[in-house]
């Protein structure tokens, strides 16, 4: 299976380097920059015992993208998926999957008014890495995985064929037959935790060690647990679940990538993770004041970076 992974950053470089090393063909669709420092020193993955792992990486530009491959995993920021989706349209040919690893729900919309809704696979990808200014990527934590499946729920040749091609590579990954929820529910981890780190100033385990911090975390999990269930995707247990444990359990160093790419200046990912979801909410007469105030903060900060 030919693979092409679009976007060699933070998320796209570390699944596109595993499945590298387990043996898949993979190819990096990059910007000039990215592309130069692949060339130079290869991609990099700083490993959490400290080692750095190199694979040479194929890499293209869009300009010169002109066959078409099997698998695209789509791995930028949900702020690019417009124009990821038109880099990428001469690799779509009659056989090609699309696997988005985005945040939120929106590109979904956007891949399917595109490419055709028989392309697309819904995704979530998790893992906690750091893409450096020099092109290294770090990563922050032990869990990498990748779900993915059919958007009605069916098990099919072609995500069998896909879990074939990934699973000897050095991180989870799973067909799951209630993708579509998944997603949900890691949009409703994203953006309770988001919400509550950058609105409060801090990881989960600083801000409940302060007066009034737990009462406003539990007040953050409520709206957007709200939101999500007036959408029609009530949050399951097990989901609740992780979100507290993440966010209610003293000295936890939770936080976000959207709150690590506010605290170092960078900006964030504001519209697709906390933006979109405060407009359902505003459209189903939800009342979320939290998630409000953190998506204002957010443009602020993003209108501030320039």
């Amino acid at each position: 299976m030919r693979v092409l992974v679009v976007g060699a950053g933070a998320v796209g470089g570390f699944f596109g380097a595993r499945l590298i090393e387990s043996g898949s063909d993979v190819t990096f669709l990059v910007r000039n920059g990215r592309g130069h420092q692949l060339t130079a020193d290869g991609l990099r993955i700083a490993n959490l015992d400290g080692t750095v792992a190199a694979v040479r990486a194929k890499i293209v530009s869009a300009d010169e993208l002109h066959s078409t491959f099997d698998l695209i995993l789509l791995a930028v920021k949900g702020t690019a998926v417009d124009a990821a989706a038109a880099d990428v349209a001469p690799a779509v040919g009659e056989e090609t999957v699309i696997l988005p690893l985005l945040n939120g729900i929106r590109h979904l919309d956007v891949l399917e008014h595109r490419f055709g809704p028989g392309r697309v696979l819904g995704g979530v990808g998790l893992v906690a890495t750091e893409l450096e200014p020099d092109g290294l990527i770090r990563q922050l934590g032990p869990a990498a995985t990748v779900t993915f499946g059919e958007l009605d729920g069916t098990i099919t040749p072609r995500v069998s064929a896909i879990q074939a091609t990934v699973a000897p590579a050095a991180f989870e990954s799973r067909v799951s037959d209630t993708i579509v929820q998944e997603m949900w529910e890691k949009w409703f981890f994203m953006a309770a935790g988001g919400t509550a780190t950058v609105l409060l100033g801090g990881p989960a385990g600083t801000i409940l060690s302060v007066d009034g911090g737990p009462a406003l975390i539990g007040q953050v999990i409520e709206e957007v647990t709200a939101v999500v269930a007036a959408e029609g995707h009530p949050v399951r247990q097990a989901a609740r679940a992780q979100v507290a444990g993440a966010l209610t359990t003293p000295g936890s160093s939770f936080a976000t990538s959207l709150y690590r790419d506010f605290a170092a200046g960078r900006k964030t990912e504001v519209e697709p993770i906390l933006g979109d979801l405060l407009q359902r909410a505003l459209t189903r007469g939800v009342q979320t004041p939290l998630l409000g105030a953190a998506t204002v903060r957010l443009r602020v900060h993003n209108a501030a970076t320039g």
